[in-house]
Formats: structure tokens, sequence, C-alpha cells
């Protein structure tokens, strides 16, 4: 009792602010258990990794694989490949599931000139734009890593070591669900491999603390764009 009583307001306080993180099996690596779409044969797994695509044929309208859990504050890290690249595809995060298949909510994005910045999906479109227009911290259909870290109403995006979108956005969603796209129009493979989710993370990144990471941050808009 005594020991208790010694370690608990160590614990609640680890609790109330947050530092207490924790990782989940997010992908397993060898199905898709956890995961569901509105049609399952865009995706599949090959090699350890999350695979969307159609073969040689169009995507019919956007399509997301979705993670069952919902979550709110979390680091997200992955790898990406994507072919060709001037395809398009993106992540989306703290997003609701619609019954038509849209998603609406965060999206970091994906795509020859979009890789790297904060869409709103089915809402306010454009929230932060990645200022690498001519992708040179990219590897065009090569693996790239993405980080997502979001907590409270603050999210931090990274490719491949570099912070590409700091954004305070006072009015965005708090929490939602995961979920992978391949874009429709023309003939594309997407690989998500790698992914590791951290539930409740410290506010930390690519080598920055909580005071330096929110130094860079950036007002969202209000409005559409």
């Amino acid at each position: 009792m005594k020991l208790l009583k010694f370690y608990l307001p160590s614990l609640l306080f680890i609790l109330a602010t947050g530092l207490l993180s924790a990782k989940e099996t997010f992908f397993n690596g060898k199905d898709l258990s956890g995961w569901s779409a509105e049609d399952m044969s865009y995706w599949s797994v090959q090699n350890g990794g999350i695979v969307g695509t159609k073969g040689d044929q169009k995507i019919q309208g956007n399509q997301f694989l979705w993670y069952d859990k919902k979550v709110n504050d979390f680091k997200l890290t992955l790898k990406v490949k994507q072919i060709p690249f001037a395809a398009n595809a993106g992540i989306q995060f703290r997003s609701k599931r619609e019954n038509n298949g849209h998603a609406v909510g965060y999206q970091a994005d994906i795509g020859k000139g979009w890789w790297g910045s904060l869409y709103h999906e089915h809402g306010r479109k454009i929230l932060a734009k990645n200022k690498d227009k001519e992708g040179k911290n990219l590897k065009p259909e090569k693996w790239n890593k993405y980080e997502i870290l979001t907590v409270g109403h603050r999210i931090w995006l990274a490719i491949n070591g570099k912070i590409t979108v700091a954004l305070r956005d006072p009015i965005g969603e708090l929490e939602g669900q995961i979920s992978l796209q391949v874009h429709g129009g023309m003939p594309q493979k997407v690989i998500y491999q790698d992914l590791t989710l951290e539930r409740n993370p410290q506010v930390k990144m690519l080598g920055m603390n909580e005071a330096e990471l929110n130094k860079i941050l950036k007002l969202a808009p209000k409005g559409r764009n």
C-alpha cells in the first residue's frame, strides 16, 4: 500500500500530461485484419506492405482502406512508394467514413506537386502546402518516409526527415479514423509499408522538442481554398 501511494501521484501526472505513449499493432504485415473498405478488390498485402491498385485499369473514384479503430493524438510513421510518380494518393486521419464511401477530414497528401501538403478532404480543401514545389526532397517511384504527428489542434507532417507542414488548426477535428487512399483516375499502384502507430506521443520530431516544434506552427485558414 505504501508503494502504491508513492507511485500513484507520478502515474497520474504522466497520464494527465499525455507522456504515457503506447504503440499498438496497427498492421500485422500479413493480412488486412482490422481494416475495411467499400471495395476490397483494390487492396491487398504484398511483401509485408499494403497495396492499393487495380492493375492496368483506371481507379473508379477515390478508394479508401479504413483502420477500424479511431484515433485522437498520435504519431504515425510509414514508408510510401507510388507508381507512376504523376499519380495521387493520401493518408486520411481524424476522418469520418461516410455511407457513400467518401472520407471527410484531414489528409496527408501524396502525389506529384502535393507530397507533404495537408488537405481537408470534402471540407476546407488545402490547409497547408509543402513549399518544396520542385520535390527536391522526394524520391520518385521509390520509398519515401512519411511522418504525421498530431497533438490537440497541432499538426506536423514530415517527409524524408524534413518538416513540410506545421499547423495549428483551432477548428479541426480532434478524433476520427485513419485510412489509406488510392486516388481515382489513372492506373496506379501505391504501397504503404512499415506502418507504426503511437498513441499519446511525446511532442518531439526529427530531433526537435515541443518548444521548437511550437515555434514553427502557423495558423490554419478558416474558410475554403
